[in-house]
C-alpha cells in the first residue's frame, strides 16, 4: 500500500511506495508533532474511508487544500522555532533544542507552547 504523508507546514506530500504500483494508498497528515490518518466520508453511505485508489489523484489535491487551510490557521508546530515557557521557572525558550538544553541544565521537564 502506498503511504502519502501531507506536511501541514510546507504543504509537501511525500509518497512512499509510489514506484511499487500499489492499487491503494492511505494519507497521513503531519502537524510537526503528530501523524493522523486522513479519512473521507463516502457520499453514498456516509461511512468514513481512509483507503483510496492510487488512481484517485484528486484526493492528493484535496489533502493539499486541507493542509493549506490548517496552515492558514496555524494548526502545526514548528519545533525548530516554536516558543515555549518552562512551567517550573517561567523562562521563555525558542525551539526544541533550547528546551532540551534547559532540561539538561536544570532538570526541568514541564514546558508549554506559547501560541504565535
Amino acid at each position: 500500500m502506498e503511504i502519502c504523508l501531507v506536511d501541514i507546514q510546507t504543504g509537501r506530500i511525500d509518497r512512499f511506495g509510489e514506484d511499487k504500483n500499489y492499487r491503494h494508498r492511505i494519507l497521513l497528515i503531519y502537524d510537526g508533532i503528530h501523524y493522523d490518518p486522513l479519512a473521507l466520508a463516502r457520499p453514498d453511505t456516509g461511512k468514513l474511508t481512509s483507503v483510496f485508489s492510487t488512481k484517485n489523484e484528486q484526493i492528493l489535491w484535496d489533502a493539499q487544500a486541507l493542509a493549506a487551510e490548517a496552515r492558514a490557521q496555524w494548526r502545526f508546530t514548528d519545533t525548530a522555532s516554536f516558543t515555549l515557557i518552562c512551567r517550573q521557572c517561567q523562562v521563555p525558550l525558542v525551539g526544541q533544542a533550547a528546551a532540551q538544553q534547559h532540561a539538561k541544565d536544570t532538570g526541568h521537564t514541564e514546558f508549554s507552547e506559547i501560541p504565535p
